[in-house]
């Protein structure tokens, strides 16, 4: 099949731009104004030096739109394909830039949360929304910063820090829902302590798929240079039709310890280090009804640290450098005890050739005792060709590890091949950002990534099993338009579409992962004030998938202050579309929750 050439089939998609600006991704960035500070590189950048293709939610994002989990408000950007197994996040995969949902790297402040036994796992997230000061998702290779995993893109979630008081909240809605969150932090003398609870139950939406999550997290901050987090979150849902056939169930548990501290900060220098223990359960029922057919226990452990220092070299020079060492091992009754080691090194430079171009030459090498060395070379350019007119581009290397299921795994369904390679891929964007004003934005980015040695679940027919296997070359081009407007009221819209061309390799059988992408992804959100102190929050998505599925799903948020109290009435699916994210496994229809809050 001949490849599709992005100039010759620009015109379909830039027809239906007219409709993006009004039914568009979430900008890519934030206005110039804002200033907001994100790790798109190695060393902490604002807007006018950021060279990649990034989206911020703030904090006012998630209280103003209609957002009720972390799955949710990842769903903001366009950039990024959410596919849910079921609601407020009982399981979910990340896909960004038609990757496959393995090729997505999590993080919560810098600490990885990619689990080695499956990437479905990585939406157990031990932490809840009102911990969160901001979300950054970083569209495109990020191994070079990262190490493995980050080949469609990077998702970091910024917690709260240096804030006393209590926050609480209590949910209510259709389907038996009830959610509860508290988060209280005090100070006692030079430590702070912060305590976050959160839990949720639903009877759900439809037979074997009820849910109930809890979790909590204790973080003790010691002066400006040192934080202590332990936190630990339980699930237990339905699973009905979400691998096979079958009534399931499934229980998955994460704890996550970890310790950071920097140890130097002068005019010329900075140092800090990360340590951190993660541990994820996984029990799989695979039939309710018949329990003795197949059941499976999975427990993995990783370990890591890292360490990071940036040195000024000159005015326009800064030198950022990072080693860690990590390793991951599972014990398992159905895959068996394995584990793997891992150390990588990393160095990035930020030069400041002139005012207005930044140059971020970087470059990192991870070595796996199991799978070999990876190097990652990396190179981004930032210029301001006008004072409103900024032109970006980047290109890098990126691989991905396979995960111990894609290795090891059996069921009824599925059978591994303890063979398969790393992934590796090479990828490239260049955008333009367009700011007439300090209240306006518009985006156009356009890029392509080349994957070779890509792991998919195959099968010859609907009675084989799924057999997983490197066998896959694809190339994977796309445009994102986006468009930002802040008004003096307090208003705020954000509109984007997105566009992907996928070339996949030769194969025989049917697919289960690789091709299932978003073809047009075009989406519409904002928030406004009305009279009586009220505020709007509204959010529009379409879809169109690369097998033909398509849906439209629309979810508003009203909310009014009352002092230190907030009342809110959410409603997701507001269409009630009936639609699929993942092949076999319904979303639920239109769902009422009403909302009370209190503090900040």
């Amino acid at each position: 099949m001949a490849q599709p050439r992005l100039t010759s089939r620009l015109r379909k998609p830039l027809s239906m731009a007219v409709l993006a600006l009004y039914c568009l991704p979430l900008l890519a960035q934030q206005p110039a104004d804002e200033e907001v500070v994100v790790t798109a590189h190695a060393y902490p950048s604002t807007f006018a030096d950021v060279a990649r293709t990034v989206t911020v939610l703030t904090r006012e994002d998630l209280a103003n739109l209609p957002i009720s989990s972390i799955g949710a408000a990842l769903r903001y950007a366009t950039t990024m394909d959410l596919r849910q197994r079921g609601p407020s996040g009982a399981q979910a995969d990340f896909s960004i830039r038609g990757s496959n949902f393995g090729q997505v790297l999590v993080l919560v402040d810098g600490i990885r949360l990619n689990d080695a036994q499956t990437a479905h796992h990585n939406s157990d997230f031990p932490i809840s929304l009102n911990d969160i000061e901001r979300i950054e998702i970083l569209a495109g290779p990020g191994s070079s910063l990262y190490g493995a995993d980050a080949f469609g893109g990077a998702v970091n979630i910024i917690t709260r820090k240096n804030e006393s008081g209590t926050h609480a909240s209590l949910i209510a809605g259709e389907y038996g829902l009830a959610r509860a969150n508290v988060r209280t932090s005090f100070d006692a003398g030079s430590i702070r302590q912060t305590i976050s609870f959160f839990g949720e139950a639903s009877s759900g939406f439809a037979p074997d798929r009820d849910f109930t999550a809890a979790g909590v997290s204790f973080t003790t901050t010691i002066g400006d240079n040192s934080r202590l987090r332990v936190a630990h979150v339980s699930k237990e849902f339905g699973a009905a039709g979400f691998y096979g056939p079958t009534p399931s169930r499934e229980w998955t548990s994460q704890s996550l310890v970890t310790f950071e501290r920097r140890f130097l900060e002068t005019s010329r220098r900075s140092a800090d280090f990360q340590v951190f223990y993660r541990t994820h359960g996984d029990r799989f029922l695979w039939d309710v009804e018949a329990p003795e057919l197949f059941e499976s226990h999975h427990r993995t452990h990783a370990v890591g640290f890292t360490g990071r220092s940036d040195t000024i070299l000159s005015p326009r020079a800064l030198l950022s450098l990072a080693t860690d060492l990590g390793s991951d091992w599972i014990r398992s009754a159905n895959l068996g005890d394995h584990s793997y080691m891992r150390v990588g090194v990393s160095a990035e430079l930020q030069l400041k050739l002139r005012k207005s171009v930044t140059l971020y030459p970087g470059v990192r090498v991870d070595r796996y005792t199991t799978f070999g060395n990876a190097a990652c070379p990396s190179l981004s350019a930032s210029y301001w060709l006008r004072p409103n007119v900024r032109v970006r581009s980047s290109v890098g290397r990126a691989f991905r590890a396979p995960s111990f299921t894609e290795r090891y795994y059996q069921d009824p369904n599925h059978e591994a091949d303890p063979a398969v390679r790393p992934e590796v891929s090479w990828g490239g964007e260049t955008g333009v950002d367009w700011i007439p004003n300090a209240r306006t934005m518009a985006s156009v980015t356009v890029f392509r990534r080349w994957e070779r040695n890509v792991i998919d679940w195959t099968r010859l027919s609907a009675t084989d099993k799924w057999v997983s296997s490197n066998h896959r070359e694809i190339n994977v081009s796309g445009l994102e338009m986006s468009f930002e407007r802040s008004f003096s009221a307090g208003a705020r819209f954000q509109a984007g579409y997105s566009r992907l061309w996928t070339v996949p390799g030769e194969v025989v059988g049917l697919s289960k992962y690789a091709l299932d992408y978003a073809l047009h992804s075009c989406a519409a959100s904002g928030a406004m004030p009305l009279p009586w102190g009220l505020i709007y929050g509204q959010r529009l998505d379409y879809r169109r998938r690369a097998d033909g599925r398509r849906y439209l799903v629309m979810d508003s948020r009203i909310t009014r202050r009352f002092g230190p109290l907030t009342a809110r009435l959410d409603c997701s699916n507001l269409l009630d579309t009936r639609y699929q994210e993942i092949v076999g496994v319904d979303m639920p229809g239109r769902w009422i929750q009403a909302v009370l809050e209190v503090g900040r």
